[in-house]
């Protein structure tokens, strides 16, 4: 199983610029399922890991898949739906009732690449700082680009 090295960029709001630290990231086939493992470094808490469990295709073409990240997702695990188009993976959840998380896969046969976001909903704008200018929407957390 090839290991991929590379970077990952980080944000914590959709203010604050995204910052690059060292990555690196692997796929491994398990029939019809992928399992993808990488490590980022956070800029102020150091090296992180994360794993991604990706489900066959239903027979409705949706797949599930199984996240879990020592930075974000602690201490469970959470699970995604989207779809698998060849080696391109799109997957959406929700957490805290309206806000949601995002991932963008490819690369599952050759050299992987993700996106994660989060999705800022309507309900959450009025929590915001003062002087602080966030919109609704899905905006990039994680950037991870490997060769």
């Amino acid at each position: 199983m090839p290991q991929f090295t590379g970077t990952c960029a980080f944000r914590l709001m959709p203010t604050d610029e995204l910052v690059d630290g060292p990555a690196t990231a692997s796929v491994r086939p398990l029939g019809d399922q992928y399992v993808v493992d990488y490590t980022w470094t956070h800029p102020d808490d150091g090296p992180q890991a994360g794993h991604l469990l990706v489900g066959a295709p239903e027979e409705s073409g949706q797949i599930t898949a199984a996240w879990g990240d020592t930075w974000h997702q602690k201490p469970g695990i959470m699970t995604l739906t989207g779809t698998r188009d060849g080696d391109v993976v799109k997957l959406a959840a929700s957490y805290m009732g309206d806000w949601g998380w995002e991932i963008d896969l490819t690369g599952l046969d050759a050299t992987p690449s993700m996106i994660m976001r989060n999705v800022v909903p309507e309900s959450a704008l009025s929590m915001a700082p003062p002087g602080v200018e966030v919109a609704a929407g899905p905006y990039d957390v994680m950037v991870l680009r490997v060769s």
